[in-house]
């Protein structure tokens, strides 16, 4: 009853199309509700979507998406990646993470069970590999906890679901889960707030965006279980990572295990144990910063002017890509040929 009455205030699936990062999870589009818009002008800003954990070092850290090659400027978390930019000639403004305006949304109450225990593995994406890790001992794991919470739940991501991972381990335990995010949907950030705001305890046993979300809507969390670590074969197919591969470089050397404890100790605990840390969590993703959504349409270039002037550049980096898709999928075609006809 409990998992059924969360299920019950969770948004829709709705899948659109990404245009710019400004989409991603729907952030736009929560900006265009909130501004009573019928749907989001495109974005000619990029807008940091991720928890940035890893000291600030190269630019790539905080501009570099597949879709950020003909953004005029940047929003980022906080001043000092605002200041990073600007240091090196590139326009930015720290307005928070898009999460952090999620709560302007979500207007009703959200009832949180007590005693409840959301747990998210690792997840993969479209374009990763799986990540290497041991299913049964991390489900078998959970599940020597059901004497401690009332209500375990797991949420997965949407690739996971895709790409049946970690639901069959799950289910053979009887341990419910649910859809979390997805990049596609633009109800994302709305209902991962819903969830999180649902759920007492979240326990997970990697780094990510999804600790500083949890945290910050007041889930009691913690990093438990074998730690798991990014590897280079999980990124092989990665854009970003193929085009500045010192960056893949630095990103698995600061997501390592013993980084991470030793820059975040204070999250692993055993489940039960964990605490509150919503300022923490308001830090890390720049509350502080947050603007008006009148304020994040105009920086998003929503007005009319901007939207005249630089769709010419959106259009021509947007061909652009495909021209290059189009030439690499030939390219790999050719080479299919040349190797049957060799064997």
């Amino acid at each position: 009853m409990q998992l059924k009455k969360i299920l019950s205030i969770l948004p829709s699936i709705q899948k659109i199309k990404i245009r710019s990062e400004a989409d991603y999870y729907g952030a736009s589009y929560l900006v265009a509700k909130k501004l009573n818009l019928p749907f989001p002008p495109i974005s000619y800003t990029g807008w940091r979507h991720g928890w940035l954990l890893q000291p600030l070092k190269y630019e790539v850290q905080v501009t570099k998406t597949s879709d950020s090659e003909f953004c005029t400027k940047f929003l980022v978390p906080l001043k000092e990646h605002e200041l990073f930019l600007r240091n090196i000639g590139i326009d930015a403004k720290a307005v928070g993470m898009p999460f952090v305006y999620a709560e302007d949304i979500v207007t009703e109450k959200i009832e949180r069970v007590k005693n409840s225990l959301l747990v998210m593995p690792p997840h993969t994406l479209p374009h990763l590999e799986n990540k290497e890790n041991d299913e049964h001992a991390y489900v078998k794991l959970i599940n020597d906890l059901k004497n401690k919470f009332d209500l375990i739940v797991v949420c997965l991501h949407q690739s996971c679901i895709e790409k049946r991972l970690w639901v069959d381990a799950f289910e053979k335990y009887d341990i419910p889960w649910i859809i979390g995010a997805d990049a596609r949907d633009r109800n994302s950030l709305i209902r991962m707030y819903k969830i999180f705001n649902s759920f007492e305890f979240m326990t997970t046993n990697m780094i990510g965006s999804h600790v500083a979300y949890a945290a910050y809507c007041g889930c009691k969390v913690s990093i438990y279980g074998k730690y798991i670590e990014s590897s280079k074969k999980e990124f092989i197919n990665d854009p970003i990572y193929k085009k500045y591969p010192f960056y893949m470089e630095y990103n698995l050397k600061h997501s390592s295990e013993k980084y991470i404890r030793d820059s975040f100790e204070f999250l692993f605990s055993l489940p039960f144990d964990a605490k509150i840390r919503i300022q923490w969590a308001e830090e890390q993703l720049g509350k502080e910063n947050k603007v008006t959504f009148s304020k994040l349409a105009k920086l998003l270039g929503w007005e009319l002017h901007d939207q005249i002037t630089l769709y010419p550049r959106y259009f021509y980096f947007k061909i652009k890509k495909r021209i290059k898709h189009i030439i690499i999928r030939i390219k790999s075609i050719l080479q299919e040929v040349i190797k049957s006809e060799g064997s």
